[in-house]
């Protein structure tokens, strides 16, 4: 730059440390004709009465307040904090904007700084300007660059060719009087809008406001509206400022919230654990079932080192996490008994810094089901041969009675028939409940109020009821009868437990997602090593039983998309628990 480039046009002095700020701010001046001496440090020296603009970049500058007053007027400040805006203009700045900005933004701010420092006495006008290329530039600027009258109708004193795009109507409507501003504003944003500028106006401080705004068309936009208003010593002269069209963004962002919403919702229900955390390993999400599974609450787990939460985590589920890929494990319990999981670990990019999302999901009730649907088949084709057998059996029995009826009797023949009778009778007794569990048909949903379910088990097993009076009438869809089977197959378990019988008690507790039925006894309990075997079919602990009571409860329970658990209750004896989420009839 030489000095008889300073003296055709007054430079604008430009301050800050930031590279890229100065890179678009040169390129923008330079489109104006514009000479800049750029500066990074306030205590640089400058000859002043070259400068007709400064732009300051406050954002990594230290002491801006102090230093505004020795610098050449006007002055446009670059903040990226808006809470400082009204610091800056308390302390002498003409106008501000905020970071980050479109380009388009921020040369409209200095096209008005442009403006206002030609009106400041004792400057110097731009002589270099072209009112022509000015207004090139405006009209082809994004939205629309506005000067109004602050009159009750803000009557468009000059409005660029952006206006016909945002709302269908062209500049010479509005500045002709002919279409009012004002008047295609939401009548439910037009208060508040005109009170929002007023008082931006009466504060001499640029203002920003969101609103809605009817279009020739009748569509429906959401602007974004930044301006300030001009004064002449103390006289208002006209508002001037920049519109932008914000629908398509609103409605990105409203898409992104539902969808941020939907997936919040869908991590919530799932029984799959969900822990993010940051590149330095402390957890920044987890979800319900993770909390659970920690057994900590979300304010104790966001910012906790994941590793350190492990700690406490059985090794097995430590390895798998050590070796930072996807894995099946299996953490090993006293007593035999096992739990499986899947680990699937990814590595994210979120807010530009990285992250490690894992997910454990349990696979011990799907191997558990795996095994029922194994079992199943073995019974059924038992059952296939079995009856196949007792057929002939059946046919020769009265084949046998038909004979010795006949002939001379004899007293051991008809032992031996009423055996085989006997034994015959007990194998068909024996499949019926084997078959039951195979076969076990889809419920059969129907609103059914836990009242009358009660009353009719009351008939059929001694026990007492723990319900409070609008629990027993709540209403949920249920498989009636496979409901009262599973719930006198339990009752009949808790009276054969060994405890006294009037301590047998049915607990009801409605809640507004589900149901919660417990079947509690006061026998001598399960011995904790075999709580996880009694829900295996055929394992029973009474010499005679079947092992499939508490097997078809679950497969019921589970059938209706429910839970059934068994714990040792508190006191002595076993409290089986039963939960039924809240269904609609078919």
């Amino acid at each position: 730059m030489t000095a008889s480039d300073l003296h055709a046009t007054p430079a604008v002095l430009v301050v800050t440390r930031d590279p890229a700020v100065l890179d678009d701010l040169h390129s923008l001046l330079r489109a104006r004709g514009r000479p800049v001496v750029h500066i990074s440090d306030l205590a640089t020296g400058y000859d002043r009465a070259r400068v007709g603009l400064t732009i300051l970049d406050t954002c990594d500058l230290v002491g801006v307040e102090a230093a505004l007053a020795e610098l050449p007027r006007p002055i446009l400040a670059v903040t990226d904090d808006d809470s400082r805006a009204e610091a800056l203009l308390g302390a002498g700045a003409s106008d501000f904007v905020v970071l980050p900005c479109s380009r388009a933004v921020l040369s409209a701010r200095i096209a008005a700084a442009l403006k206002l420092r030609e009106r400041v006495p004792g400057n110097t006008p731009a002589l270099s300007d072209s009112q022509g290329s000015l207004q090139t530039l405006i009209a082809n600027l994004p939205g629309v660059v506005y000067r109004c009258a602050n009159d009750v109708d803000w009557s468009m004193l000059f409005v660029s060719e952006g206006c016909y795009d945002l709302t269908g109507y062209a500049p010479e409507e509005f500045t002709s009087g002919r279409v009012h501003f004002l008047g295609l504003i939401h009548h439910e944003d037009r208060d508040r809008v005109r009170a929002q500028i007023d008082q931006a106006v009466a504060e001499r401080r640029p203002f920003r406001v969101t609103y809605r705004l009817h279009t020739a068309a009748g569509a429906c936009k959401w602007l974004w509206a930044q301006g300030q208003g001009l004064f002449d010593d103390n006289n208002l002269i006209a508002l001037e400022g920049v519109i932008t069209d914000l629908s398509e963004l609103r409605q990105t962002k409203l898409e992104l919230e539902e969808r941020e919403v939907l997936l919040e919702t869908l991590l919530a229900v799932t029984e799959t654990a969900y822990i993010l955390c940051d590149e330095h390993g402390a957890v920044d999400y987890a979800n319900l079932a993770a909390q659970t599974w920690l057994k900590l609450p979300d304010s104790r787990l966001v910012g906790a080192r994941f590793a350190d939460l492990l700690t406490a985590l059985p090794n097995e589920l430590r390895e798998a996490v050590g070796r930072g890929r996807d894995s099946i494990f299996t953490v090993d319990h006293q007593g035999g008994d096992f739990e499986a999981y899947h680990l699937v670990m990814r590595n994210v990019q979120i807010s530009g810094r990285p992250h490690t999302a894992y997910a454990f999901k349990r696979l011990t009730r799907e191997l558990a089901r795996q095994e029922v649907e194994v079992w199943k088949k073995v019974i059924r084709l038992i059952a296939h041969e079995i009856n196949n057998t007792l057929a002939p059996i059946s046919s020769l029995l009265h084949s046998a009675r038909l004979i010795n009826a006949a002939e001379a009797r004899d007293a051991r023949l008809d032992r031996i028939i009423d055996t085989i009778s006997e034994r015959s009778k007990h194998l068909g007794e024996f499949l019926k409940g084997y078959t039951q569990f195979a076969r076990l048909p889809r419920p059969r949903l129907e609103s059914t109020k836990w009242r009358s379910l009660i009353d009719r088990l009351d008939e059929l097993v001694q026990f007492k009821i723990d319900a409070a009076p609008e629990d027993l009438n709540t209403v949920n869809a249920v498989d009636r009868s496979q409901i009262e089977q599973a719930l006198i197959n339990l009752l009949k378990n808790a009276v054969e437990a060994g405890g006294p019988p009037e301590e047998v008690t049915l607990r009801l507790r409605a809640h507004r997602e589900g149901d919660e039925i417990q079947v509690l006894d006061r026998g001598p309990g399960i011995p904790p090593e075999l709580l996880p075997k009694v829900l295996l079919p055929f394992y029973s602990t009474k010499r005679t039983g079947t092992g499939l009571g508490l097997p078809l409860c679950r497969e019921i329970i589970d059938a209706h998309g429910g839970n059934l658990r068994i714990e040792a209750r508190e006191g002595g004896g076993t409290a089986v628990i039963l939960w039924l989420p809240r269904l609609a009839a078919a």
